[in-house]
């Protein structure tokens, strides 16, 4: 018997892809904070980076770093337990490939690509997370099963 077949091993192989899950959505999610925060304490510096036009009302600037921290802080039960916060993650995941900043270009091709960027590695961790846990669960045999439902 290899150690690729025994629970021990997928068990271990679930918590490893857990940590580097988790490990890649925390740091997306500080890089969202510093982004926020920026966004709402500095917004010329943030249209200046991002080749835009300086933000006359600078409101919406503030309120976009203002709403990107709000989601981020709505993603912490999605980082502590990514198995049981599956919608969240999905959800995540599907919003960051949507993104429509790489429809709208100009300076904001800098954020879509970021966004893709960290959607694909969410997707791809995610993805061998769920493999793994699903590889680290017994199977319990049918008869067993319809038994214990009597």
């Amino acid at each position: 018997m290899t150690d690729a077949l025994t629970i021990g091993w997928t068990a271990a192989q679930a918590r490893s892809w857990r940590r580097i899950f988790q490990r890649i959505l925390g740091c997306n999610m500080a890089l969202q904070v510093l982004i926020g925060l920026a966004c709402m304490f500095a917004p010329d510096f943030v249209s200046q980076i991002f080749g835009l036009p300086s933000p006359v009302p600078s409101g919406w600037i503030r309120g976009w770093g203002a709403t990107l921290i709000l989601v981020t802080v709505l993603y912490i039960p999605a980082l502590q337990d990514p198995v049981r916060s599956r919608f969240a993650n999905i959800t995540g995941i599907f919003g960051r490939l949507a993104t429509v900043w790489l429809v709208i270009g100009g300076g904001l091709i800098w954020p879509g690509l970021f966004d893709l960027f960290f959607a694909i590695l969410l997707a791809a961790s995610y993805y061998r997370l769920f493999e793994a846990e699903l590889q680290s669960r017994p199977v319990i045999p049918a008869a067993a099963q319809l038994t214990s439902l009597s």
